[in-house]
């Protein structure tokens, strides 16, 4: 079994390789030139927003966690393309490349109407308005529609 995780100098993404690795199972971290990897992990420069270079990161891969996400920022329009574009990217070399892997995202608990009166349930209504968790949800659309053997986790 061979992991790809994208996202995997970030905080979340860091602490799961390290884990993935202990527990003996081969990984490929896609990075941007210049950054790190835990130990133990096959480190693939690209970009989530350069489609050319996803080919390699895929190839062969049983699985995808995908943590890579924008939020931190005033700038919407790069939110939604790291977020909406770059998942439609990622989905597209998955599908080419990959098409049997099993598709892990992460997306975030704050697509959930903060005033409701309980934990959020899959089946509530998501209508957010801020540009994070919005790209978000367009995004988990993009991977429910994609065909492929998908899941979704709104941490």
């Amino acid at each position: 079994m061979t992991i790809l995780v994208t996202g995997g100098t970030g905080l979340v993404g860091s602490r799961l390789l390290k884990r993935l690795v202990e527990a003996g199972i081969d990984c490929r971290g896609l990075v941007r030139p210049g950054k790190e990897l835990p130990a133990g992990v096959t480190a693939v420069e690209g970009d989530i927003l350069s489609p050319d270079s996803l080919t390699a990161a895929v190839e062969d891969v049983s699985a995808v966690i995908h943590l890579a996400a924008t939020f931190r920022t005033s700038d919407e329009e790069e939110i939604w393309k790291v977020n909406l574009e770059g998942t439609r990217n990622l989905i597209s070399a998955v599908k080419e490349h990959a098409p049997d892997a099993r598709f892990l995202m992460a997306s975030t608990s704050n697509v959930y109407n903060p005033d409701i009166s309980h934990p959020g349930r899959e089946d509530d209504q998501v209508t957010p308005t801020l540009a994070y968790p919005a790209s978000k949800v367009e995004a988990e659309n993009e991977l429910r529609k994609s065909g492929l053997t998908w899941s979704i986790l709104r941490l």
